[in-house]
Order: structure tokens, then C-alpha cells, then sequence
């Protein structure tokens, strides 16, 4: 009788033993699930690089309008294109651009950044590569890269400022509301929409805001593609082309995708370094940008690219 509680105490020691293994196993793969997780989570967002010695050609996406109040910010964007330079793992950069445009000030600290990238790191080349459209503030940023390439049907060009907005004067005077409004300063109101338009406000907006930021513009565009641009009169009142005619015209430099154009820089990988926000942010940000611009747009003029 002994004997058999001897041997019952055993396997039931044994039993122990082996639940007592299978936990461990258990919560060991456990914590290694969530390590690997934690580390692509930490990857995804950059707070930790890609563990990849590899060379490869640093890709940086801008997609939508240009804007401080989106995604493509260069608040966003220049610490990116900064931060890609300075890897010694990358060997060029190639921008991705899909953007009917945006506002001038961003395009300007863009456009200065990859100026000052190029200088800084003269044996790394920054080369845009444009998917389906690049017009105006978008242009402008592309000017200053090393290379331009696009398709043949991509829309390109659009170098010129606008200003624009809406009246509400004859809609106040059916519904009978008065204005009263009291300024100091002769055009403080120029930009109000509830006030009849000023022509000699409209005229000092055109010439000391509009054209002043129209040879602005140009003179980026001529500084950045130099000799490649054709004398065509016309290149820069605002038109678009599409890529086979912006090619003739100086505003491109060829067709490669950026694979092809991976290749013939005789390196293999491309590699995100797209600054990612949390999806939840994204969204926000969209939303309050889609308000803001709806409200400057009812209630004042906006320069726009």
C-alpha cells in the first residue's frame, strides 16, 4: 500500500514538474511575441532604425497638399530629408511627390532644405520622382533636387500665385445685415469679405504680394534647373503640361521609375524613411486642416501655389 501512494506521489510530482515546464515554455514565448511586436512597433514609428547595414536610397513620400497644417509640413519633411542624409547607410535620396500644391512658405523652407542637404552632402544625389501630379508649391520644392523624373502623362508646371476668396456684400444686402466694423490703418479690411472690393487694395495686393511671390517662385525654378529650362515664353504664367511636353521644356529630366532609378544609381534596396504619425493623428489633422482651410477660404483670401 505504500508502495502504490510512493508511486502515486511520484507521478504527481512528475505532473507538477511538467505543468511547471509548460508554463515556463508558455510565458517564454510570450515575452518573446511581445518583444518582437514592441520592436516593430518602435521600428514603424523610428524611434528605432532598421537593423540593415545594407546601402540603399532613402525614399521620403509627400502626398496631398502642402501645408503647416498637414502631414506635409515642413516642420514634417525637413527633419526627415536631414535625418536620411545623414544616415551613412544611404547613399542618395529620391523623393517621392504627388501634390497639386500648397502654400508658399512651406515650399520655400523645403526648397531651402534640399538646397542645404545638396551642399552639405555633395556626393548624395536627391532625385524626385513624381507619380501622378506635381503642380505649383510642388514644383517648386522638385526644382531643387539634382533630377526630376515623371511619367509621360503626369501633370507638371503650374508656376504661378493665386489669391482668391468670396464676397458676401449683395447676400448681406437681400437678408438686411449691417456691417460695423472700425479700423485703424487704411487697409486693414482690404481682405474682408463683407466690405466692397477695393481696387487699389486689389492692386497692391498684385503687385507687392502676388508678383513678388510670382519671381520668387521663378527665380527658385531658374536657380535649381539652371540651363535645362527651354526659353518658352509661356513656362512661367502658370500653365501645366503633361510630362512628355514638360521634358522638351526643361521641367524634367527623364521617365525612370524609382526602381529604374535605383538601378542606375547601382543600388539595390529603397528604403522608407517616410516620417510615420499615429493613424488616429493623421486623421485629426486632415479634419482640422479640411475646417481651416474652409473657414480662410469663406472669410479671407489665401495665397495660395
Amino acid at each position: 500500500m505504500n508502495y502504490q501512494n510512493l508511486e502515486l506521489e511520484a507521478a504527481v510530482d512528475e505532473l507538477r514538474r511538467e505543468i511547471r515546464r509548460g508554463r515556463w515554455f508558455k510565458n517564454l514565448l510570450y515575452l518573446l511575441l511581445i518583444s518582437y511586436i514592441l520592436l516593430l512597433g518602435l521600428t514603424s514609428i523610428g524611434v528605432i532604425d532598421e537593423i540593415d547595414p545594407a546601402e540603399r536610397i532613402a525614399t521620403i513620400k509627400l502626398q496631398g497638399a502642402i501645408s503647416s497644417e498637414t502631414m506635409n509640413s515642413a516642420e514634417i519633411l525637413a527633419p526627415a530629408i536631414r535625418k536620411a542624409a545623414k544616415d551613412e547607410r544611404v547613399k542618395h535620396l529620391l523623393l517621392q511627390l504627388n501634390s497639386p500644391g500648397g502654400t508658399p512658405a512651406q515650399a520655400e523652407r523645403l526648397w531651402q532644405t534640399i538646397r542645404q542637404v545638396k551642399q552639405e552632402y555633395p556626393d548624395k544625389q536627391i532625385i524626385v520622382s513624381i507619380d501622378e501630379l506635381c503642380a505649383s508649391a510642388c514644383y517648386y520644392i522638385a526644382s531643387a533636387a539634382d533630377e526630376i523624373h515623371a511619367t509621360e502623362v503626369s501633370l507638371i508646371g503650374s508656376i504661378g500665385v493665386r489669391m482668391g476668396g468670396f464676397g458676401f456684400v449683395e447676400t448681406m444686402k437681400q437678408h438686411g445685415v449691417e456691417q460695423r466694423e472700425l479700423t485703424a490703418g487704411k487697409f486693414k479690411a482690404l481682405l474682408d469679405p463683407f466690405s466692397p472690393r477695393n481696387p487699389e487694395a486689389e492692386q497692391f495686393l498684385k503687385e507687392h504680394i502676388l508678383t513678388t511671390t510670382h519671381n520668387i517662385f521663378i527665380d527658385r525654378v531658374k536657380s535649381g534647373r539652371g540651363d535645362k529650362l527651354s526659353s518658352e515664353t509661356e513656362l512661367f504664367n502658370g500653365l501645366i503640361w503633361v510630362g512628355q511636353e514638360a521634358k522638351p521644356l526643361g521641367l524634367i529630366d527623364g521617365f525612370h521609375s524609382p526602381q529604374q532609378i535605383a538601378d542606375a544609381l547601382g543600388v539595390d534596396s529603397i528604403v522608407n524613411y517616410t516620417p510615420k504619425v499615429d493613424l488616429f493623428e493623421q486623421y485629426a489633422n486632415q479634419f482640422a486642416a479640411s475646417l481651416s482651410t474652409a473657414w480662410k477660404n469663406s472669410l479671407h483670401s489665401a495665397i495660395e501655389m
